[in-house]
């Protein structure tokens, strides 16, 4: 067995074993209609901040940690939960298992864990039990319920994504691949952009992204790298000018890279070696689909898509912060359908 990440990781691996038991009855409320079948009254009870997608169920995460489970057809599945104090600053979904990292800075601490989607969660320790270890020196002794396996990150994270079977990840200190039970495949150095460098004590990865190239690093300042998933050497490398700061990048098969910028554009790119276009939306722009042809998404107080036509906006007067299937989970916790309101 391949050893486990020691320079990123610190404290004793922790494996809760789980007994075999059924699915949590599908309960709660109608989060959302679908196919246009809208509960006008759904909405959490926390603010949702992003969505991890998963082949039939995908995952909420809010501001403070909170976690649910939804099916496709948007019904709640079992309760909400905190597994850890602390807020979770990225996730995904990997076969049937839900992998994130909590990043707490007042504390300084943070943990990255699996857990798996077809058991019930519970609520974890809480921030007072968090606070109370640390002043104790046990801050590592308060982990994330639920999880299969949980590492103490002794560098701060950034960002993650996929790989086929594997998950990689962007600390301060580099990228590493890990396996699906946390085992390292190989780390490396973080991207430098030469034309960049003196910015980059301020620059920072935000887009983990793999497409039939390889593994794509963006990071905020527009620093663009193409790694090989075998072993983590970069094979391809630019800087491209946006005008502006990356905020998150998403790419489809279909559609190519949408990546979002920060002060109110997107910009458009079919194949990664192309030039780009810009797209002015009026403000930023959260989350995005490829669906129908076309690239459509939600954001600050507006819905929008891009077709041959151009950009059309629609407002709406929340903010939107995630898109699935053509509705819309908004920061205030409603589900709507995407462009519910008047056009702009």
């Amino acid at each position: 067995m391949r050893g486990l990440v020691s320079s990123i990781f610190s404290g004793t691996l922790s494996i809760v074993v789980l007994l075999p038991m059924p699915m949590e009855e599908i309960g709660g409320r109608i989060l959302r209609g679908y196919l246009g079948i809208l509960s006008e009254s759904s909405e959490f009870e926390f603010a949702p901040e992003r969505i991890s997608r998963g082949s039939s169920i995908d995952v909420l995460s809010g501001t403070q940690g909170e976690l649910v489970k939804i099916n496709r057809q948007g019904v709640q599945l079992g309760p909400v939960v905190t597994p850890f104090p602390a807020p979770i600053i990225d996730s995904l979904i990997l076969d049937q298992v839900w992998i994130g990292i909590w990043l707490d800075r007042e504390f300084r601490q943070a943990r990255m864990a699996a857990l798996p989607i077809d058991k019930k969660w519970e609520d974890g320790s809480s921030r007072e039990d968090l606070r109370t270890a640390i002043n104790s020196l046990d801050g590592a002794d308060v982990v994330p319920s639920n999880s299969l396996w949980h590492r103490v990150m002794d560098s701060e994270p950034m960002k993650i994504g996929k790989s086929g079977d594997n998950i990689v990840f962007a600390t301060v200190s580099g990228i590493y691949m890990i396996d699906s039970q946390a085992n390292e495949v190989w780390r490396g150095l973080l991207p430098r952009w030469p034309s960049i460098s003196n910015i980059s004590s301020y620059d920072q990865i935000v887009g983990i992204v793999e497409f039939s190239g390889g593994v794509s690093i963006w990071s905020k300042a527009g620093g663009l790298s193409v790694l090989d998933p075998s072993n983590g050497l970069e094979i391809f490398s630019k800087v491209i000018d946006f005008g502006d700061s990356v905020a998150n990048v998403i790419f489809s098969d279909d559609g190519g890279w949408f990546v979002m910028l920060h002060e109110g554009s997107i910009a458009i790119m079919d194949k990664i070696e192309d030039e780009h276009r810009i797209f002015r939306t009026g403000s930023p722009v959260l989350d995005a689909e490829f669906r129908s042809g076309h690239w459509r998404w939600t954001g600050w107080r507006q819905d929008g898509h891009l077709s041959s036509s151009g950009v059309e906006i629609y407002e709406r007067e929340n903010v939107g912060v995630g898109i699935i299937d053509g509705c819309i989970v908004a920061n205030d916790g409603s589900w709507s359908e995407w462009a519910s309101t008047r056009p702009t």
